[in-house]
């Protein structure tokens, strides 16, 4: 059996997972951080590929259960989670990490070394949180990723959490050329704006905070607006396809968002009204990620950069792309990786990838 160190980033939006193959090569997967019951045997009936649908049920368990953009399409309410500490350790938590896992990995059996992570505020003020999370991700599972045609089995250890950002320096700092006062994070949510500053690999816990702000917060100000406006609804699928196309512009080099058809009572909605209710709530989400960030970081006055004590800063999340402009503004020197949605569960990886080295037996090491 295979070991293999893995990134596991268990986001209130997003869940991101990046597999080190070997010393310096990565695969990764990300998904929509949605659940809901599904009958697998009703899913072939309709055509639905199990495997590329992320649905899994763990032997033991009477529940099937698919994940990421079939939970949206399938239900108008799928759980998230969100606002609960315990998310963080419970079985949804173990079905996301064994089904990109088992995406990613051919093997009907292998093991994981796994690092996660926690938001700022919660690492620091729930230190229980961390071995409960170890607890319930850690040991033997078997599960089956096709309606129960074949099972697999993952030996997983549950290593260390860390806070968020920690993995981003981890994947993309560089202490030789930083401030001596510290390199900086800000990560950019689905529903938080988690700031991270260490120097010499140690966290300055005074600069490390966090605050419920992220895409979901501007998806949820839209949303409202729209249902306002047109005295209808957005399902939660439709929302987040607005959201992207908005994003796409900002992050695919896209002129012109292509937002998603949409009329009512057979009346076509003009795409520049519905970029004027997501500019609208970007604009309002983004000012108040600047402020916190601002506060957080005691800017002097107002005519300084934020956050100029620190460098570098390197804005990461899925919000990069509908936030880094209005950061960009006042911390000029803000920077983005190749990659910010998966920089933390690629630092995570790559943290792992240094315990199994110390650990694993020497035929048993991928790097």
């Amino acid at each position: 059996m295979k070991w293999y160190p893995y990134g596991h980033d268990f986001g209130n939006a997003g869940i991101d997972g990046v597999l080190m193959v070997n010393k310096h090569q990565t695969v990764s997967a990300s998904i929509p951080t949605a659940f809901t019951p599904v009958d697998p045997v009703q899913m072939k009936h309709l055509g639905i590929d199990l495997e590329d649908a992320n649905v899994i049920q763990l032997v033991g368990e009477e529940t099937a259960y698919g994940i990421g953009l079939i939970a949206l399409a399938q239900s108008v309410d799928p759980w998230h989670g969100r606002g609960d500490p315990h998310r963080y350790a419970s079985r949804y938590s173990l079905r996301a990490l064994l089904s990109l896992s088992a995406s990613l990995i051919p093997d009907k059996e292998y093991g994981l070394v796994v690092v996660g992570g926690l938001p700022a505020e919660m690492f620091m003020k729930n230190e229980s949180l961390r071995q409960e999370i170890k607890k319930a991700l850690s040991g033997i599972w078997e599960f089956s990723t096709d309606g129960g045609k074949t099972t697999r089995r993952s030996h997983i250890q549950y290593r260390a959490t860390l806070m968020e950002g920690a993995g981003a320096l981890v994947a993309y700092g560089d202490e030789k050329q930083s401030s001596p006062q510290g390199q900086g994070i800000i990560d950019i949510g689905g529903r938080t704006t988690d700031l991270y500053v260490a120097r010499a690999g140690q966290p300055i816990l005074e600069f490390c905070k966090g605050k419920p702000l992220g895409v979901e917060t501007a998806t949820a100000l839209m949303a409202s607006a729209f249902e306002r406006k047109y005295r209808s609804p957005l399902s939660p699928l439709e929302a987040r396809h607005i959201m992207h196309a908005y994003a796409s512009t900002k992050g695919g080099g896209k002129k012109k968002a292509a937002y998603p058809p949409m009329n009512l009572c057979g009346t076509p909605i003009a795409p520049e009204a519905i970029a004027a209710l997501v500019e609208e709530a970007v604009r309002s989400v983004g000012e108040d990620i600047v402020s916190f960030v601002a506060a957080a970081w005691r800017q002097s006055d107002a005519t300084s950069e934020i956050g100029a004590r620190f460098s570098p800063v390197i804005c990461i999340g899925g919000g990069v792309y509908s936030f880094f402009d209005f950061l960009r503004k006042r911390i000029p020197h803000l920077v983005k990786p190749i990659n910010p949605t998966g920089a933390n569960a690629y630092g995570y990886a790559l943290a792992a990838q240094r315990l199994l080295a110390k650990q694993a037996p020497a035929e048993e090491k991928t790097a």
